[in-house]
């Protein structure tokens, strides 16, 4: 039984030295892309319409009644990255990764303007209104990455997969008047998902090289929530609200289109965090492996 240990222990010390003795060329990658929502995730916060007061028809800029609580009205948006890669053999062809991800969408959406309505003495008057949002993600993840044919040292295409730790926010924001204060609403939670990604990789010289390549998201599979709480009521002035994943009844004052205006239960549903980037980047190759000295390299 001790011969058994022993020879156990040679053999898992011999594997973990020949793991530590590849890790002799991280490569530290960059890059930037363009992203697209999907799903539950893809919509429009905001909506033109015509209210009746009265007699008189106004047409108005107001917050669509499916934001938040059907889709997160997210557009085409852009993605910065860095992934740091270290090899588990020594063609470079399994890796592990570790990477940082930052996620802005609605960046090519211009502010909307419009009216809005206001009750002042029991009379709607309208007031002129401008909206502003973005959707982000800044996500960490750890996983592990094929690269089939590295060890030819010019192309390679790679694929990997990640788990992701996400903080998925919102902001939106109103401004009355041009020069007024605004009025904003922020949600933010941490949810957790997967991250897959293909590319193709050349390498210029022993230094970097450039990638291309694609990933999809799939941000929120896990720890999604609602909070159907008074206290945790969707409402102008708020910075901490939850961004309700999962299907619930809320309690907001976003939709009503008079300015001011009570509160209502609306009905929230199950949302997906999906998104898709194709991007473009650089990889710094590193040599960490100790040189020989000029008398070692003749023997």
């Amino acid at each position: 039984m001790k011969i058994k240990f022993i020879s156990f222990l040679l053999i898992m010390f011999s594997i973990i030295s020949n793991l530590y003795s590849q890790f002799d060329k991280p490569v530290l990658q960059i890059g930037f892309g363009i992203s697209e929502p999907f799903n539950e995730m893809k919509g429009s916060y905001y909506n033109y319409r015509t209210y009746q007061n009265g007699s008189t028809y106004l047409n108005i800029l107001a917050i669509d009644s499916s934001f938040l609580l059907s889709n997160y009205g997210a557009k085409t948006g852009i993605n910065l990255f860095g992934t740091g890669k270290i090899n588990f053999d020594k063609y470079s062809t399994v890796r592990g990764i570790l990477t940082l991800s930052y996620n802005s969408f609605n960046t090519f959406e211009a502010t909307k303007s419009g009216n809005g309505l206001i009750n002042i003495g029991g009379s709607l008057y309208a007031t002129s209104l401008t909206y502003n949002y973005t959707f982000t993600n800044f996500g960490f993840g750890l996983g592990l990455e094929i690269a089939p044919t590295s060890f030819t040292n010019v192309f390679s295409p790679f694929f990997s997969a990640c788990f992701m730790f996400n903080t998925l926010g919102g902001k939106l924001t109103r401004t009355e008047g041009g020069n007024n204060d605004s009025t904003t609403f922020e949600m933010s939670d941490f949810r957790m998902g997967l991250s897959f990604n293909a590319g193709l990789e050349y390498k210029i010289s022993e230094k970097w090289g450039l990638i291309l390549g694609a990933k999809y998201d799939m941000a929120n599979l896990l720890l999604r929530n609602t909070d159907q709480s008074i206290g945790g009521r969707t409402e102008w002035g708020r910075t901490n609200a939850s961004i309700n994943d999962e299907e619930g009844q809320i309690v907001s004052n976003l939709y009503n289109p008079i300015l001011g205006s009570q509160y209502e239960f609306y009905r929230s549903k199950k949302k997906n965090v999906n998104f898709g980037t194709i991007y473009l980047g650089v990889n710094f190759y590193f040599d960490t492996k100790p040189k020989k000295k000029p008398e070692e390299q003749k023997k």
